[in-house]
């Protein structure tokens, strides 16, 4: 029983924990032409179309420093009686998660008229999210102390939506600009799987472990027969392969302004992702049912991906053939999305406009464990074809760094970059040692 932790580990390792969010390392790139995506009232220097963008970030707030203890014998879990419960538990947040986005922008457009800036996007968002409450590992550590457990924030979220912008900035004058995006959401596909209630009886032998969940699938993908009320099994539900419409939809704002009190330096403001997005759950269905764990035959070597991902799909089956799900329709339910918060800083060299330095700072207001980060970077141009970008600070998982690279060939542009922390991964497996935080993102645009 010492190793259920894994259950828990392995859970919430299963998934793939991205992240679309705005690229803040192109805030010192000198020609990142989507700038107006960290602060609306940035403009670029030219007119461009961009065809091709993805974005990927993961955040996770445990590593396996957050379950595991080295010793002479080798790494021990939390549960082990040679670690202490509060020195086992004092590592464990109170919600457990790994969160985040993808984010593909499909087309964007900015053309500047006057003293005016436009710009126009369409792009496509899979935010998704595994939690564990911190109760569950207090539950195996110290035993049961009560007979029921909320466990409302056990269970794994993903929603799939494409996003239509337009943004628009202007310049109030020669030192102040002001600009705002509206966004347009629409929901496209989804699942949420949330535990709502625990019972919890142990013997020596192990757990019997009551529960109640809910299940729904907010898709044209996926039907379920049956009727409301009515017990269903999982070969109840069938795929669907017409053409899929919106099941939701929602609403998004960027405000930003800047401020240039001459020409070589620029201060920014901006929050991102003022909004939220509801989802009609068509396909939806509670769930109830009794589990037995008398623990698993796992070694620390099945922390390797494939090893995770297996024994996740072993423990998820165990889960779901102890449920009786009972079929209900029309349920809605409405999120706001999380915000982010930019505050950044960038000085462009007088006697030397290869180099230009600048500091920013971030907020993002995620559900289960908001991020922080600030750093400072530098820009360099040694050729016009040519612009590198570096940066160094610290966030809410310790230090971290960015690097970029843009390229120039005729009129069109790639960019690259990445943001990071310095976990690094247990040796052998491909597991992170510390919470880490981590974006990467390439495009391409051309230049009207």
């Amino acid at each position: 029983m010492k190793k259920i932790i894994l259950y828990i580990a392995l859970f919430l390792s299963a998934g793939t924990l991205l992240h679309g969010q705005v690229y803040q390392q192109g805030f010192f790139l000198k020609d990142y032409r989507p700038i107006y995506r960290i602060n609306p009232a940035l403009f670029p220097d030219s007119d461009f179309i961009g065809g091709f963008e993805l974005t990927r970030n993961k955040v996770q707030n445990y590593g396996v420093s957050t379950f595991y203890y080295p010793t002479d014998d080798g790494l021990v879990s939390g549960l082990n009686e040679s670690v202490s419960a509060d020195q086992f538990l004092s590592r464990v947040s109170d919600i457990v998660a790994r969160q985040g986005e993808v984010g593909l922008n499909l087309f964007s457009y900015g053309i500047r008229r006057g003293n005016g800036y436009h710009s126009f996007e369409i792009g496509f968002r899979l935010p998704t999210t595994i939690s564990a409450p911190k109760g569950i590992f207090e539950l195996l550590k110290r035993g049961t102390v009560e007979n029921q457990y909320d466990l409302s924030d056990l269970g794994v979220q993903y929603k799939a939506y494409v996003e239509l912008s337009y943004g628009y900035g202007y310049k109030l004058s020669d030192i102040v600009s002001i600009g705002g995006r509206a966004k347009v959401l629409l929901a496209l596909h989804g699942m949420s799987y949330r535990f709502t209630e625990l019972d919890v009886q142990k013997s020596d032998a192990g757990y019997t472990i009551y529960s109640r969940a809910e299940l729904d699938l907010p898709s044209r993908f996926y039907k379920i027969d049956g009727f409301p009320d009515q017990d269903i099994n999982l070969s109840d539900i069938h795929s669907s392969f017409k053409f899929p419409r919106p099941t939701g939809g929602g609403a998004a704002f960027d405000l930003g302004v800047a401020v240039t009190p001459n020409e070589y330096l620029t201060l920014s403001a901006s929050i991102l992702d003022l909004g939220a997005l509801a989802m009609h759950y068509g396909n939806a269905a509670v769930s109830t049912g009794y589990q037995y764990f008398n623990g698993l035959d796992l070694s620390y070597d099945d922390l390797n991906k494939n090893g995770l991902t297996n024994k996740a799909l072993e423990i998820g089956k165990k889960f779901l053939d102890g449920l009786r799900p009972r079929l209900r329709y029309n349920k809605w339910r409405f999120e706001p999305l999380p915000f982010t918060a930019n505050l950044g800083i960038r000085y462009t060299l007088p006697n030397f406009d290869q180099l230009r330095i600048g500091a920013i700072a971030q907020y993002t207001n995620y559900k289960y464990s908001p991020y922080w980060e600030t750093r400072l970077g530098a820009d360099y141009t040694p050729f016009k074809w040519l612009d590198l970008t570096a940066s160094f600070g610290r966030g809410t998982y310790g230090f971290l760094y960015g690097f970029g690279i843009s390229v120039h060939v005729s009129r069109f542009q790639v960019y690259y970059g990445l943001e990071t922390g310095t976990c690094g991964t247990q040796k052998e497996t491909t597991s992170l040692i510390d919470p880490t935080h981590r974006t990467w993102s390439i495009g391409l645009t051309y230049d009207l």
